[in-house]
């Protein structure tokens, strides 16, 4: 599969979701945590956990602070922000 072929796979992906593109939006200009991302979107912190887990697993983010147990900061990945161009 070439790299096109993928970016628009993780496209797909992300605009299936209303959520996820939403997610993906947010994290566009700084980094935030899952609780700000839950409260800029009016979804429980623990759905927005769920959420960032499956982006991460696609790489479209990652944890900018894993070594922080509480308020982890996240980020788009370069991938992240590719498909953030096509949103």
């Amino acid at each position: 599969m070439c790299e096109d072929d993928n970016l628009l796979e993780l496209v797909a992906y992300v605009r299936a979701s209303n959520r996820r593109k939403s997610i993906i939006k947010l994290l566009e200009y700084e980094l935030k945590t899952p609780k700000e991302i839950g409260d800029a979107l009016s979804i429980r912190t623990n759905h927005i956990s769920n959420l960032l887990s499956d982006l991460k697993k696609h790489g479209l983010v990652v944890c900018a602070t894993p070594n922080v147990r509480k308020g982890r900061l996240y980020k788009l990945t370069d991938d992240g922000n590719r498909v953030l161009k096509y949103l």
